[in-house]
């Protein structure tokens, strides 16, 4: 602690930074000057510099510092001879070694580190590479200038990994323009131009990894107009010429369209697109040049089989899973919208699968490169690829539901295709088909309930189509409770005027209470309100009747009313009678003739009647 100036008791203490420097800089700079030569910082002194630095507190940043600005003069002079002279157009191997000799000597001389070495070294390399390019009027350096250029790294102690900034500032367009200029009428680089650019990276001393930043541009730069293209045929299947124009602020007249019409202006899927084509130009594009890459995602588990002695056998192995990226794309070039993206995915996917034999198979193959390729996510791609699947499944399942009432095996493997040719997991493809089932399901009983004629026979029907797809009416086709209830009432009320629902016939009502999936406490406590209602209309109708003198045309609904008292035992139907009428509606029910009927029940059902008309 006797020389650490943040000590109190120290001997440099008292000093100011600045003055610590100042002292330090003095006794440097007098270290190199005494040498025999003026020039050198000796062995001696060198550690004699080490003392006075120790015992001023000089820090390793602060010594640095020092010696960069004392003596980097002298190295960036031996550095800059150097490398004009390599440079030159007199270049000669012994020229590097008498010259490395002189560069070493003034670092060696003058103490210099590695780091301070370097830091002078970069940007003379960098002056180097720009003379190098000068010397080049095609742009790419000769074999020779290549020689010069590894020289002068070599001199300069930088690795190769430490001249490609330098490289790839001074030569990079040049590299991106061979690829623009290699590629075909159809943008395609082949293989006899891919292996030149290979040497030509190399020669150009461009890494790898930049290089391929620089062919990714390439491959953007000449794919955006293709993208546009396609875009623009697309546009111009869904909008006239006039929408077109004003979308586009450019004029295109009628003969712009293929069809030699204007388009629909519908939006939506324009069925003359004829852009397949073009998108799969795109995408041979993209795949032949080889702009997708395979990113490392984790592992995945695989079986194989191996050979144990004789026997051959399942193993499970662990390897890597990889995932394929588009490094360029229509949304990240700013290509096309996001909308227009999603619309010409699905133009694509339709195109597909519509188109039959070996066509319509390659168009399958390339849907999820087709996606990829204008920047659409797996997840939006699937969102895409299944609402197509919902619409075709909806309409087909609609149509066989109301030819055949219920899809057969036919139909099962029509839809496993259509699964097959949009590529629609299984999950998926059941969940879309349980779906639309209980759409058209729920739209047919919306039109039951709206309508008040339906037959009890279509009701009927209805649910028991429910019922043999394993289908509840609340929980999966999402009928409200009031909605399972209304379908109860419309089919048992007529069900109970006709004479189908009697207490003879009550396993009727409790079947129907079960398809329907309601609580029996449910079910009853409507039977008794539509009892109640039915009973009450009777009523009115023999009470008006009677009131007009036509008492003949009340023993058909005094049976009725007969009928209904039976379930309740004649109580709780709130009918409002006079006495008079009620015993001239029993009176007439007692004279009916009951020749063949067993005496007991209608003795029990007279009593009912009297309960019902509250004459007891």
């Amino acid at each position: 602690k006797f020389f650490d100036p943040s000590a109190k008791g120290s001997a440099c203490g008292m000093l100011a930074r600045t003055d610590r420097l100042r002292l330090y800089k003095i006794f440097l700079t007098r270290a190199v000057r005494n040498s025999e030569s003026g020039k050198e910082l000796t062995e001696e002194n060198y550690n004699q510099v080490k003392e006075v630095k120790s015992m001023l507190g000089i820090t390793d940043e602060d010594e640095a510092v020092e010696f960069r600005m004392n003596f980097g003069p002298e190295l960036q002079k031996s550095l800059n001879m150097a490398m004009f002279e390599i440079m030159g157009d007199d270049f000669t191997t012994d020229l590097v070694t008498n010259l490395k000799e002189m560069v070493d000597k003034t670092i060696s001389d003058y103490r210099l580190s590695e780091d301070i070495v370097a830091e002078f070294a970069s940007p003379i390399y960098m002056r180097a590479v720009s003379l190098a390019a000068d010397k080049s009027p095609s742009g790419i350096p000769s074999q020779g200038i290549t020689e010069q250029l590894h020289a002068l790294r070599d001199l300069l102690g930088m690795s190769e990994e430490d001249t490609f900034s330098a490289h790839l500032d001074v030569f990079g367009n040049q590299y991106k323009q061979s690829v623009l200029e290699s590629m075909g009428s159809t943008g395609v680089i082949t293989k006899e131009y891919m292996e030149p650019l290979l040497s030509l990276r190399t020669r150009l001393g461009v890494s790898e990894e930049a290089s391929r930043g620089l062919y990714l541009e390439a491959m953007e730069q000449r794919m955006i107009p293709m993208v546009e293209w396609v875009v623009l045929e697309l546009e111009r299947t869904m909008l006239t010429a006039e929408q077109l124009s004003r979308k586009r602020q450019k004029d295109f007249g009628e003969d712009y369209f293929k069809t030699g019409k204007g388009a629909d202006g519908t939006l939506g899927i324009g069925a003359e697109a004829n852009i397949m084509t073009d998108c799969m130009n795109l995408i041979d594009f993209y795949t032949e040049n080889k702009i997708a890459e395979e990113k490392e995602i984790g592992t995945k588990t695989i079986e194989k089989k191996v050979m144990e002695g004789d026997e051959e056998k399942t193993v499970e192995t662990e390897v890597p899973d990889f995932e394929t990226v588009y490094p360029v794309t229509g949304l990240g070039s700013g290509a096309v919208a996001e909308d227009l993206a999603e619309l010409l995915f699905r133009q694509f996917v339709v195109g597909g699968f519509t188109t039959q034999g070996p066509q319509g198979e390659r168009y399958e193959a390339a849907r999820e490169t087709f996606g990829g390729i204008l920047g659409l996510s797996k997840d939006k791609q699937e969102e895409v690829t299944s609402s197509i699947g919902g619409t075709v499944y909806e309409n087909y399942i609609s149509n066989s539901m109301r030819t055949k009432g219920a899809l057969d095996q036919q139909d099962m493997m029509f839809l496993a295709n259509i699964q097959g040719k949009l590529g629609i997991s299984a999950e998926k493809s059941e969940e879309m088909l349980l779906d639309t089932q209980k759409k058209i399901l729920s739209e047919e009983a919306n039109a039951l309930l709206v309508n008040e004629d339906a037959p009890p026979a279509m009701l009927k029907a209805f649910r028991e189509k429910c019922n043999s797809m394993g289908l509840e009416l609340v929980a999966d086709v999402g009928l409200s409770q009031h909605s399972v209830e209304q379908l109860f009432e419309s089919e048992v009320s007529p069900a109970l005027v006709n004479g189908e629902i009697s207490l003879e016939t009550g396993d009727v009502l409790s079947e129907i209470q079960d398809s329907l999936g309601m609580l029996p406490e449910d079910a009853e406590k409507i039977f008794l309100d539509i009892l109640v209602k039915r009973a009450q209309a009777v009523m009115r109708r023999m009470k008006a009747e009677i009131l007009r003198g036509r008492e003949e045309n009340c023993p058909e609904l005094i049976l009725r009313l007969v009928r209904y008292a039976q379930f309740t035992n004649g109580e709780d139907l709130d009918l409002s009678v006079e006495e008079s009428s009620g015993w001239k509606l029993f009176n007439l029910y007692d004279a009916m003739d009951f020749e063949g009927e067993d005496a007991e029940a209608v003795e029990t059902n007279k009593d009912v009647l009297k309960r019902a008309l509250n004459l007891n």
